[in-house]
């Protein structure tokens, strides 16, 4: 299993990582893709890859500035955290005297319209969306992309400034089947979080169904979106076969099908090696 987005970076988990990724280890996965939020926390995750990626369990990291934190910044604090993001994207930029490592993805980034802070700054977010998009395609690297409640602006700026050849995924999918049909058209993967396994969500249940094998990633966004299941714990990677089993059962899948096939894809997309045989049991 290759949980293909998580933050063990966050405040929330970061002094327990090390018993969080034991715990992931212990579940059965072999790797995970801490996905980027803002500069101040690029360097906590290169220290976790630097600590725990090996041949066994693989840690990937995704640079980018999330829209959410955009209501916070300047037009000039955005400026230069974009131009830290090209420098840590290329392994140049270094952080308290260690240099990051090169990413494996560029984002989060997209749009976000949830909440009032976000819609007011959409003009900002847009810019930040289009920059990280431009990057992506420079370096060809995948995008890891958060849309929320912004899916028809979303697409228009996808179709109009292009995706790497690298393509991407949509993390945590919260749309329709035909909204999943398109992001699909256009080459992204599709990836599915705790949301999923809500008692009432037939439209997640329905896009579900539709997403291609090859396509088809699943994740934990941990610390957040704890499965219905595991709540009130906080969310961390060791709860993702609750989301793969969901998923099994509205395919019509077995649970391992689902968790081969996922790793499969993930590490395809972030280019990452698979695990060796020996180190994978179960």
């Amino acid at each position: 299993m290759f949980d293909s987005h998580c933050h063990l970076h966050d405040e929330r988990l970061y002094a327990q990582s090390a018993q969080v990724i034991v715990r992931a280890q212990q579940a059965g996965l072999s790797g995970l893709l801490l996905a980027g939020v803002d500069a101040q926390s690029w360097s906590r995750q290169d220290r976790l890859h630097k600590q725990w990626d090996g041949p066994s369990f693989s840690i990937g990291v995704s640079y980018g500035v999330h829209p959410q934190v955009i209501p916070s910044l300047s037009d000039v604090q955005l400026d230069d955290q974009l131009g830290m993001l090209r420098r840590a994207a290329l392994g140049q930029l270094a952080i308290d005297g260690s240099t990051l490592r090169a990413a494996h993805a560029i984002g989060e980034l997209g749009l976000d319209a949830y909440t009032e802070s976000t819609r007011q700054c959409l003009p900002l977010q847009e810019r930040a969306f289009r920059s990280q998009l431009a990057l992506s395609r420079e370096l060809d690297l995948p995008i890891v992309l958060h849309i929320l409640r912004t899916h028809p602006a979303a697409l228009r700026i996808l179709r109009s400034d292009g995706l790497p050849r690298a393509g991407g995924v949509v993390h945590s999918y919260s749309g329709s089947a035909e909204l999943c049909r398109q992001y699909v058209a256009l080459g992204l993967s599709i990836s599915f979080a705790g949301g999923v396994t809500l008692a009432n969500a037939p439209r997640l249940w329905a896009a579900a169904q539709v997403v291609p094998a090859e396509r088809l990633l699943v994740e934990t966004d941990a610390p957040d979106q704890t499965p219905l299941e595991l709540r009130p714990a906080r969310c961390e990677p060791a709860f993702l076969p609750a989301v793969i089993g969901k998923l099994a059962a509205l395919r019509g899948e077995t649970a391992l099908a689902i968790a081969k096939a996922s790793e499969e894809n993930a590490r395809r997309l972030f280019r990452l090696p698979m695990p060796a045989e020996s180190s994978r049991s179960g």
